[in-house]
């Protein structure tokens, strides 16, 4: 098991792997508009989207490699309702980050899924409070509003799973952030999903 220093550390890397991932795979740069001058017409409340969204893409892979590997980014957002729990994001055939929302208060845990691998995947986590709202969506290239938290804080967490033996291994780096919102509990949630082998490239890619 892994000092707590040690998968803060990865978790940064991670978080700065994927924003690398999302940046040199975009379009080309679009010129800056001027700022929007200030609006005296009320903002709309933050959208509520109680289904699952998710995106998921393919951004690298190399299939005739003497060992083929693939990397996938993955983005999702979901609301829950106090009392509710539920899947916000998904990894096939690694497993599911689970949401709740018990009187406001966001929670996940990650749910492994995955039958048969050689070796049982170690997850290791790190959670903590964040000083202020953030939103960001790798796959959308741009930073969403994120919700203002109502009655506590914003969280974010860190989940790194890691699976496999020589000839072929997986490693996921997961971060969602997790709002407690009006009317219930909003997350948002990134991924970076790493194969090699093609018997886990079949599986999971």
């Amino acid at each position: 098991m892994r000092d707590r220093g040690t998968v803060t550390r990865v978790a940064v890397q991670a978080v700065a792997a994927g924003l690398v991932f999302a940046a040199c795979t975009t379009g080309p740069s679009q010129s800056v508009s001027p700022p929007p001058r200030p609006s005296t017409v009320r903002q709309a409340a933050h959208p509520v989207q109680t289904e699952l969204q998710q995106r998921t893409r393919l951004r690298f892979a190399c299939h005739n490699c003497s060992n083929p590997e693939a990397v996938t980014i993955l983005s999702s957002g979901r609301n829950l309702q106090p009392g509710q729990q539920g899947v916000v994001l998904t990894v096939r055939g690694v497993g599911n980050l689970m949401g709740s929302c018990s009187r406001g208060h966001p929670a996940v845990r990650f749910r492994l899924t995955g039958r048969g691998m050689p070796g049982p995947p170690v997850v290791t986590e790190v959670r903590a409070p964040l000083a202020r709202p953030i939103g960001f969506l790798l796959l959308t290239g741009f930073l969403p509003p994120a919700p203002p938290p109502v009655g506590g804080e914003q969280q974010f967490a860190f989940f790194q799973v890691v699976g496999g033996g020589e000839s072929a291994d997986f490693s996921l780096a997961l971060w969602a952030t997790l709002t407690p919102a009006t009317g219930g509990c909003a997350f948002a949630a990134n991924g970076v999903l790493r194969i090699r082998g093609s018997d886990f490239l079949q599986r999971l890619g």
